[in-house]
């Protein structure tokens, strides 16, 4: 079969996308704890009957990747879709519909958590390859698919599959986190830090005779909220934000605390160095011990996730507008969002062009009632099957 887009270019059967992601919404990968294996088996199994080969990365106790390649002509460098298996816990409040039943709606509406974030979107990519090995048409290069376990919770699955060489030689990275299929270019990263002051207990009447381990965070944490991060900014993501999370301490009324904890979530955009970020938050701590008596601190950093950012000009994220422009009917927004993805892992070192987009509104993921169009899906798997076949 010939590849030209312009000669009936292969399309997804009209089911095909709504089926395998209700398939992958009834099995329940809440992380913790994940069990993405029996997901990433149906994933597998799928895809050997249609042509595709593969294996599973096995990453522990119920946990695994999966890692699929479609064989291209070698025309052009390699093409990496990637998405996460897992999701993240149902919340507190009731959902309107099971969250694991799949139900479709009468509006064409299928509800489920990872509906959104992001099995609707893992589920397009895999049939978008699928769709092409079945029918016999070769890309212009291999494509992978890489599904990983752990991105919820701390990227275990992309830093394993990272560390295998799954990237060796690829030429760009496409990850289908939710974008309402607008295509994203830049996402921020994240530095998760804790921090922990310790003081000295004394009695609440004098509390001269101890060291305020709370009011000593205090004065810490109003430091970090005013760090000159330097004048980095990214036109799509803005400026870089500080965020207290947490803040714990003390234990009764009438004791001076002498010991505080708190959690800061720092979220950077492309620019900006996290190693030169910490150092500027450790030369704080140094200052603080020279010019507060008592001062005694020490951080621990919990999450590092790099921010990613592309070029809008790079061949990449040309092609992917011009086929998605034509799935769609309409030009894309070119856009950048805020969360980050495995691609804070995967692409940092590699140098890739990186590009998000996949179905569902951003804006439901982690929700209570997590829905996506079945529409939106349908698109997205167009969108998948086309962009191997054009250059």
């Amino acid at each position: 079969m010939s590849t030209d887009r312009a000669a009936s270019p292969p399309l997804p059967g009209r089911d095909d996308v709504l089926d395998l992601t209700r398939e992958l919404l009834r099995i329940d990968t809440v992380n913790p704890p994940g069990n993405e294996r029996e997901a990433a088996e149906a994933a597998l199994a799928y895809a050997r009957a249609r042509g595709l080969s593969g294996d599973l990365q096995p990453l522990g106790d119920g946990r695994a990747n999966l890692h699929l390649v479609l064989r291209g002509k070698g025309e052009r460098a390699p093409l990496m879709y990637c998405g996460h298996l897992d999701t993240v816990p149902l919340g507190t409040a009731r959902w309107t519909r099971p969250p694991h039943a799949a139900e479709v709606d009468e509006d064409g509406v299928l509800w489920g958590r990872g509906a959104v974030d992001m099995k609707g979107g893992l589920a397009a990519m895999l049939v978008g390859i699928a769709t092409l090995a079945r029918t016999g048409t070769q890309p212009l290069g291999d494509v992978h698919f890489l599904a990983t376990a752990g991105e919820e919770v701390d990227c275990a699955g992309a830093r394993a599959a990272g560390q295998r060489g799954v990237l060796e030689g690829v030429g760009g990275l496409v990850i289908a986190e939710p974008t309402d299929l607008d295509l994203v270019v830049a996402h921020k990263g994240a530095l998760f830090l804790e921090f922990v002051t310790v003081g000295r207990a004394a009695h609440g009447s004098m509390p001269e005779q101890g060291v305020n381990a709370i009011t000593h965070m205090t004065t810490l944490l109003e430091r970090l909220t005013a760090l000159d991060l330097g004048s980095v900014t990214d036109p799509l993501l803005g400026a870089p934000t500080t965020s207290v999370g947490t803040i714990q301490g003390g234990s009764v009324v009438n004791i001076v605390p002498d010991r505080c904890t708190a959690q800061v979530d720092l979220r950077s955009v492309p620019g900006l160095d996290h190693a030169v970020v910490l150092k500027r938050i450790e030369a704080v701590l140094d200052e603080l011990k020279l010019t507060l008596p008592g001062f005694d601190a020490r951080m621990t950093v919990t999450g590092d996730y790099a921010a990613v950012g592309t070029d809008s000009a790079d061949p990449l994220v040309r092609t992917a507008r011009d086929v998605l422009g034509g799935v769609l009917g309409r030009p894309p927004k070119i856009a950048g969002v805020s969360y980050f993805s495995d691609g804070s892992v995967l692409q940092p070192g590699t140098g890739l062009p990186t590009v998000l987009c996949g179905p569902g509104d951003p804006n439901l993921a982690h929700q209570t009632d997590e829905r996506v169009h079945v529409e939106a899906l349908e698109r997205a798997a167009e969108f998948f099957t086309l962009l191997p076949l054009s250059g």
